[in-house]
Order: C-alpha cells, then structure tokens, then sequence
C-alpha cells in the first residue's frame, strides 16, 4: 500500500494554481451538494469541521494557552459524483507565527479511498485552501456580477484577498479599475506587486484610506479581512456605499449598516453557499457589545436573520442548477461565503489525479503487508 506525497512545489505543478480551472471544479461542487451527493460532519450534515481551542490560563506545565486566532480544525468530508474519495484538511492556527517567518496557519490536506480508507494522497494545503475560496469566490461573480463589471474594490488585500481578485479577474476581464483598502503597509505592497505582476491594470490602481470611498463606485466588492476579535472592530460598509447591482462578496467578517438589511425599500438579496450553515448564527461572528454597533450586522449575521425569519435568502447550490436564473441588475448581491470541506476534497482531487497522471509528488509506502 502506498500513497502520494505532494510538497506546496509538487502541488505547483499540479495545476494547484490554475483558477478558471479551479472555478469550473467549485461550479461541480456545489452541484454535487444540491444533488445531496456529499456528506459532512453534524446531525444536519452540514458541520464546517471540528476545532479545538486552549484554556485561557492553565495549572498544567506546558498546555498551550488560548490566544487570538490560535487553535487546531479538522475539516471531513466525502464528496461523490466523479470525485468519489474522502477527504480531511486539518491545520493548526497562530498568529504569532508571522514572528518565525510562516505563515498564520500551516495547512495539510489528506485524501482517502471512500470504499477501504486506505490514503491516496496526502498534500500540502496553503495554497490549495486560498485557491479554493477564491474559486468560490470567483463563482459568485460568475452569476451575480455584471458582465461588464470595471470596477472592483478589495477590502483587505491578503492572501484570501489576491487569490479571491485573480478568481473575479478570470470571470470579469474587462475590469478596469481596482480600489483597494487594507490597514497593513506591507501587505498592501504585497499586494500591488502581485496585480502588477498579474498584468492587471495598475493606470486604475488606487489605495483608499476610507472603506465606503472605497466601495462607492464598485461592481465588485471582496471582503477578505482578518478576522479580529471584537465585532466592532469588524470593517464596516455604510450608508449608500454599495451601488445599486453591485456584488458584494464576503469571506471574512464584515459589517454592514442595517439598512441594508432591514430597509424593504433597498432592493437587496442575501445569497449563502449552504444555507443550513448560517442557522441559528452558531457563532460564526461576534457579537456587538454597543447599541451603536447593534446598527450594524454582519452579512453573515444578516444571513442568519433573514433564514430565522423565513425571509427568501437565495443558496448557491440551487443557482447552479437553475439554468433559468438571471441576476437583477438593480439588486444589490451580498454573497456570503463561509468554506465548505467539500471544496477542498473536489480541488484537492482533481491536483491529485494530475499529479498521477504526470508523475509528479513522491510515493510513499505505508506496508508491503500489514504486520498488525
């Protein structure tokens, strides 16, 4: 028995990188999920995963403490149709890590045959994870963004920020201009090197100091912040900052006025990945510790609200099965993407079986025959 070993330079060559093609495998995805063709974890089949979190203070001599963003997640999955494997990403998350020179979480991602468990591949996982939530996003503005989008606006520009730009610069090319807010010097530089790099239009590169300047004349709107601790410190949108047919998508935490949500005047529409993920909240932001933060809400939140209240949130999986849909060009789209495993599973085996196909990776053995 033997498994294939795929480093980040392994993975490279695989095809990891490859958006149009990753966007078509998220299309398939979320197909396989509306068809029911998949299984996660949780009495409703709908867990994102399993994390495990540390005390905040402890007796025990080396029990690693609770810190912002450190902690441990599995993520399981089994996802059919031509994929048919299970899979499992785990990672381990601190922020203190940028101090040794890695990056905040080191992920892996393992591939198993559904049928003896035996490991069909076992793979790093960082740039198959950014790659796979900017696929997603990058199928959000496959339906729900103007085709003759020019505008797009970062908030944000990070790794999930790149990956999710390069995903909506596939679907929209002719994207003219891209507005840019982030609160890091050196990840905005980061950033402007790689959309130079890219070959993107820099003549209509802007850096803005303010989010709803920033936001005011985009078709195109990508959240892919940080996720602080406290919600007010969540970046927040405004008051008549999104424009009427805009796309708004959301990976990270961020606020938004509650005009946007509760107003039945504005012509706006929440849309979930997985709708069943956003029941009940369950816990997905903070919670705001103010009464002027209570005039705001997290999309996520929003999301939330509106399912609790039966109120008609649109869910991804049916739009890519409705060969009938067409987006409203006045109504505003705030998309929230919160990460499925399936995603991993489906892009992890398609860098997978290329690899197999092209020799790439080293193969490892687990037993000639097991000596249990």
């Amino acid at each position: 028995m033997e498994f294939i070993y795929l480093s980040e330079e392994d993975m490279i060559k695989a095809g990891v990188k490859d958006m149009p093609r990753c966007i078509d495998t998220m299309e398939d995805t979320f197909r396989l999920l509306h068809r029911g063709d998949y299984r996660l974890g949780g009495s409703n089949n709908s867990d994102h995963g399993l994390r495990t979190r540390f005390p905040k203070e402890s007796d025990i001599k080396d029990m690693p403490l609770d810190a912002p963003g450190r902690w441990f997640t599995a993520m399981p999955a089994y996802l059919g149709g031509r994929y048919h494997c299970f899979g499992i990403k785990t990672y381990g998350a601190n922020q203190d890590n940028a101090k040794q020179g890695l990056p905040r979480s080191i992920l892996m991602m393992q591939l198993l045959d559904v049928v003896t468990g035996a490991p069909l591949a076992y793979m790093s996982a960082n740039i198959l994870s950014a790659m796979r939530t900017g696929g997603v996003s990058g199928l959000f503005a496959r339906y729900f963004a103007d085709q003759n989008a020019e505008t797009v606006t970062v908030i944000g520009p990070g790794v999930i920020g790149r990956y999710s730009l390069d995903a909506v610069m596939a679907e929209r090319p002719g994207i003219r201009h891209i507005h840019v807010f982030g609160r890091g010097e050196k990840s905005r530089a980061v950033f402007r090197e790689h959309c130079s790099a890219m070959g993107y239009p820099m003549d209509g590169y802007r850096e803005f100091s303010s989010i709803d300047e920033a936001c005011r004349d985009a078709d195109v709107i990508i959240t892919a912040s940080s996720q602080p601790v406290h919600f007010g410190d969540y970046p927040l949108i405004g008051k008549n900052s999104i424009k009427q047919g805009a796309c708004v998508i959301v990976t990270s935490a961020v606020r938004i006025d509650r005009m946007y949500s509760d107003d039945d005047s504005q012509k706006c529409v929440f849309v979930a990945d997985d709708k069943r993920m956003y029941m009940g909240n369950r816990g997905i932001d903070a919670a705001p510790e103010t009464e002027e933060e209570k005039k705001t809400v997290t999309v996520k939140g929003a999301v939330a609200e509106w399912l609790a209240a039966g109120k008609n949130v649109l869910n991804l999986p049916e739009i890519v099965e409705d060969p009938g849909f067409v987006r409203d060009k006045d109504t505003i789209y705030l998309c929230a993407s919160g990460g499925i495993p399936i995603e991993d599973v489906s892009w992890a085996y398609e860098c997978y079986q290329k690899a197999s196909r092209e020799n790439i990776g080293q193969k490892l053995n687990v037993w000639e025959k097991s000596s249990l």
